[in-house]
C-alpha cells in the first residue's frame, strides 16, 4: 500500500514497480490487485478539491459497483475483522492496525 503511492510519472506501471499482479476487472477498465483479499470496482462519482496548499488535497467519490471478496473473510454475511486483518492510514506516516476492537450498540430512538 506505501509503496504504491509513490508519486511515479503516468508512464511508469506501478503494478511492475511495487511487484503486485493485475487482474481484469469485471465491469470497469482499471485492473484489479490480485494480492488483495477484497477489491472494489468504482465508478467516479465527484471529485472535492479541499486545498491545493501542502498536505492539502482532494477527496474523491465513487459509487461502488461490485465486490470481490474472498470467501474465507467472510462470517455469514459479513466480514470477519478478524481474517482481515485490515490496516488504516492514520494521515502522514502514521498507520494503525486493527487488533484492538470492541463493539458498542447504536442507541435505539424512543420517540421522546
Amino acid at each position: 500500500m506505501n509503496a504504491a503511492s509513490v508519486e511515479a510519472p503516468p508512464e511508469i506501471d506501478e503494478f511492475d514497480l511495487v511487484g503486485l499482479t493485475p487482474i481484469a476487472s469485471e465491469l470497469v477498465k482499471p485492473p484489479r490487485v490480485a494480492e488483495s483479499r477484497i477489491h472494489m470496482e468504482c465508478r467516479l462519482r465527484q471529485i472535492v478539491h479541499v486545498s491545493e496548499r501542502p498536505g492539502g488535497g482532494s477527496l474523491i467519490l465513487g459509487d461502488v459497483l461490485r465486490f470481490h471478496i474472498q470467501l474465507e473473510l467472510l462470517d455469514g454475511y459479513k466480514i470477519d475483522p478478524h481474517q482481515l486483518k485490515a490496516i488504516g492510514r492514520m494521515g502522514g506516516p502514521t498507520y494503525v492496525r486493527t487488533c484492538d476492537r470492541f463493539e458498542m450498540q447504536r442507541p435505539k430512538w424512543n420517540g421522546e
